[in-house]
């Protein structure tokens, strides 16, 4: 007995640790008696670190696509409500003081009527127009709107499958292409890119597993694609898989979290391009919400990497209670400080729900691990030449990349690489043939700088 009360209280101490680098929970909204299990919230965040908060007032026994929006402080403090907000041709938008249409989150499922439903998934591009997915039936359709609400696309149908729980999510990189991404039959994590702002998908099947879902993709600056979702196979795992700009696995599937549940994982940016994530412990009776961070910048040629090295915050439990915990949401503000919004109360219909909001406290920062060693800018080895050598190069940004050899004179002499590269680690032959004995020069030239090596060939 005395034992399991020890236990007990090493566990209370250690979670009021974890949130203690969280504030304390502000409420957000109340759903009295609330006719279906559990709410539908969404967060976003402006340039201004405006905190928008989008709560929905339909359930699947009604067709009233309308939501609450709940416009928040960087604190949490609710400084404006918008009852019975229809958002933005159905579409959760809502807009910063300079008129930038904002996405705010993903909805649970994509719900409402026929004609303007819902949708699962959506960016805002450069000229403000906004693109989103949703799962309806077997079906997963595109929509594009303008910059004033106006239909460019309506409901397209771009895919077939088999969307179990209904749910897509898509990323928009710095390219500007489309990424869609959804967990089909339960069992293959299906990928789809377009380069035209959705007019044509390539689509392809990036994982299969047993029991996968809560599939989310993301775009980061440096046009890297990140996926996680969730899967199942001797427990709840949730897994990480990140493509390169030209869509080769930089990071294959690596487990970051696997526990007896492990449960509906949301995902945001911050300036780093790390993944922050949180994640519940149950599908209907949660009691803890989790949180971590991964490193979007990691690159193991395509192999599996293990939690201590992809993983920057290990699992923090930051949110506990005895009542029920679901539908976490995240988001980053400009201080890269993440902000929750999560719902509680009893799973089930006719209980009362609540919504609260919780923010990383400034004390909390990710933790920077040792990073492996990055090859130089340039650099032949060996060095000098006798034979044969490896030059070895590094690229910062995909693009152009020029490198030469010169003589002492200045001549170039050869032409090594002379190609669009991927940013990354890159490695070309040197060849001593038809090379007189004597000091050469490498110059790189990315078009973002040039940098230059010494080389000496030998007898």
């Amino acid at each position: 007995m005395k034992k399991t009360v020890l236990v007990c209280l090493v566990v209370l101490v250690a979670v009021a640790a974890a949130q203690s680098f969280w504030t304390e929970r502000k409420l957000v909204a109340t759903r009295v008696n609330w006719d279906y299990w559990w709410l539908n919230v969404r967060i976003g965040v402006d340039r201004f670190d405006t905190v928008y908060c989008a709560v929905c007032r339909y359930n699947y026994s009604q067709s009233d696509p309308e939501h609450d929006l709940y416009v928040l402080n960087d604190d949490g403090d609710t400084i404006r409500s918008v009852m019975v907000w229809p958002g933005y041709e159905y579409q959760p938008i809502v807009q910063d003081a300079e008129g930038n249409n904002i996405y705010v989150g993903q909805p649970l499922l994509g719900q409402g009527p026929a004609d303007s439903p819902h949708m699962d998934a959506g960016v805002t591009d450069d000229s403000n127009c906004v693109s989103t997915t949703h799962a309806r039936g077997s079906n997963i359709k595109f929509t594009r709107l303008g910059p004033n609400g106006e239909r460019i696309v309506w409901l397209q149908t771009i895919h077939t499958g088999d969307p179990w729980s209904g749910r897509t999510s898509l990323a928009i990189d710095p390219r500007g292409w489309l990424h869609c991404t959804y967990a089909d039959d339960r069992e293959h994590l299906v990928y789809g890119i377009s380069t035209d702002k959705g007019a044509t998908w390539a689509w392809d099947t990036l994982a299969s597993i047993f029991i996968m879902s809560h599939a989310r993709v993301v775009a980061t600056p440096d046009t890297c694609i990140h996926f996680v979702f969730r899967t199942w196979t001797t427990g709840d795992q949730l897994r990480y898989l990140k493509l390169r700009p030209d869509g080769s696995v930089a990071v294959g599937q690596s487990v970051f979290a696997q526990g007896s549940a492990r449960w509906d994982p949301n995902v945001a940016l911050d300036s780093s391009g790390n993944l922050r994530i949180v994640y519940i412990d149950g599908a209907t009776g949660a009691h803890n919400i989790f949180y971590t961070a991964l490193r979007g910048d990691l690159d193991t040629g395509g192999q599996p990497v293990p939690d201590s090295v992809l993983t920057l915050v290990s699992d923090t439990v930051i949110q506990y209670d005895p009542i029920r915990v679901a539908g976490p949401k995240i988001c980053v503000d400009s201080h890269d400080r993440a902000h929750v919004i999560f719902e509680q109360g009893t799973y089930g219909r006719n209980q009362t729900k609540y919504v609260y909001h919780i923010r990383q406290d400034a004390g909390q920062a990710v933790e920077e691990r040792p990073k492996p060693q990055s090859m130089p800018m340039l650099e032949v080895s060996p060095n000098p030449v006798f034979s044969t050598a490896m030059v070895r190069f590094s690229i910062r940004k995909p693009g152009p990349v020029r490198i030469s050899l010169f003589d002492a004179a200045g001549r170039k002499v050869r032409q090594l690489v002379d190609t669009n590269l991927d940013c990354g680690n890159h490695s070309v032959p040197l060849g001593r043939a038809g090379l007189q004995t004597g000091a050469y020069f490498l110059v790189l030239d990315t078009g973002n700088g040039i940098h230059q090596a010494k080389v000496v060939v030998a007898e």
